[in-house]
């Protein structure tokens, strides 16, 4: 037992020992400093919150750099460091010293794959070749600095930028092991729509419409990984493109009614129909996304899930609203209570469907009412106006024949008259 007392007094003389050396030392401050921002690291990453440092404005730190920057922060404060130093001269040296380590030296890493190949022209077609030879056969991984820079290459009115991008986020998330992130599926929404949406006055909307499908059409892709990382705000940008193209198609004279077209349907219809279909679609996965569906999956899955998962936001009032519009523009009224309320309104998170889009239904309900009673007054109308004219000709063939009647009996009378006076 006193050999128990013995040791327990001699491992607090060492923490004491310990935590005045640390205190006295010189890099305390330092060493804290960092602690302290690897700690707010990792509750950011708890939190589906990108980590930000003031003097970087173009990339912030990735989900898995926190760790990284944990490690970093939490070892050795000093260590030997290069450092550049201009000279009276102008010239320029390199001098190694030994100092504690700071935010900068772990900020500036190695550089990336597109910095190493100093394209001198940056397009979405350049970078992906670049990134493919670096991270063929999984030798290497893709940074999300690289993937953001590659989605802001794109040129306006440029649909193969939009086509090369998408193509990135299946490649990279299939053979590469990439988790994309909130700032690179910002950057893909942006790219995309900017590449698909011409720069030039077009005479109608299909344009502005075909890109939103579009970047609809890689959101409800399973292989893009943009359900996990889609922000709502962006999903919103993506349906205002999607209205204002119908809006500018309606203008245009273009009928917007995707339903009873028959059993050919044209390239509009066709259009219309996707667009219909996405919108929904788009709604009902934002819904699912916000129910938890992990927790209906077993361990594995639900930890591999989880791991991809870095935002869990549902539909805002405003995407409600959006979609409810595209859907009574195209479908009518049923097929956006069908499609947009009814899905959000079963959910178990949800308490009440907003008054307006309620509202909107129910206007959109009495103008169909009411254009289905002009239309069948109009075709009663017309059915009247036919039968009175089908009434006047028979009244008409009636009389001529009355008048060809008189004349055949004149006729035969002036016959018989005649047969008699041959006789006399």
């Amino acid at each position: 037992m006193n050999q128990l007392f013995r040791g327990v007094e001699k491992s607090r003389c060492y923490l004491r020992v310990s935590r005045q050396a640390f205190s006295t030392s010189e890099s305390a401050s330092v060493v804290s400093a960092q602690n302290l921002i690897a700690q707010q690291a990792e509750s950011n990453r708890r939190s589906y919150q990108p980590v930000t440092l003031g003097h970087i404005c173009a990339h912030q730190f990735l989900r898995n750099d926190s760790t990284v920057l944990h490690r970093n922060f939490s070892s050795l404060s000093a260590a030997t460091v290069t450092d550049t130093v201009e000279s009276d001269a102008g010239e320029k040296q390199s001098i190694s010293t030994t100092r504690p380590l700071t935010r900068d030296d772990v900020i500036n890493r190695r550089p990336s794959a597109l910095e190493r190949a100093k394209l001198k022209v940056v397009t979405p077609g350049h970078a992906i070749f670049v990134l493919q030879k670096h991270a063929a056969g999984g030798i290497a991984m893709i940074r999300q600095s690289d993937f953001v820079l590659l989605c802001e290459s794109s040129r306006p009115g440029k649909k193969t930028d939009a086509k090369v991008i998408a193509t990135a986020l299946k490649e990279f998330n299939l053979v590469n092991r990439f988790v994309l992130q909130r700032v690179g599926a910002r950057a893909a929404v942006d790219g995309m729509l900017r590449s698909g949406i011409p720069t030039w006055k077009v005479q109608d909307g299909k344009p502005r419409v075909q890109a939103a499908v579009f970047v609809a059409q890689q959101i409800l892709d399973e292989k893009t990984g943009m359900y996990f990382a889609l922000e709502t705000t962006k999903v919103d940008t993506v349906l205002k493109e999607l209205h204002k193209g119908i809006l500018e198609m309606e203008e245009n004279g273009i009928k917007l009614e995707a339903k009873n077209r028959g059993d050919k349907p044209n390239d509009d219809d066709k259009l219309l129909r996707e667009a219909l279909r996405v919108t929904g679609e788009v709604v009902q996965l934002l819904v699912k996304r916000k129910s938890r569906p992990e927790n209906a999956l077993k361990k594995r899955a639900k930890r591999k899930y989880l791991k991809r998962l870095q935002i869990g936001g549902g539909p805002y009032n405003s995407t409600l609203r959006l979609a409810t519009q595209i859907s009574i523009l195209i479908g009518g009224s049923a097929v956006a209570q069908k499609n947009i309320v009814d899905p959000y309104d079963k959910a178990w998170w949800t308490k009440r469907v907003v008054p307006d889009v309620l509202r909107m239904i129910e206007e959109a309900s009495e103008m169909e009412l009411e254009k289905k009673k002009s239309v069948e007054a109009a075709e009663a109308k017309a059915t009247e106006e036919a039968e009175g004219d089908d009434v006047e000709d028979d009244e008409s063939n009636a009389e001529d024949g009355d008048g060809d009647d008189d004349q055949e009996e004149g006729d035969s009378q002036t016959e018989v008259v005649s047969e008699e006076e041959k006789k006399d």
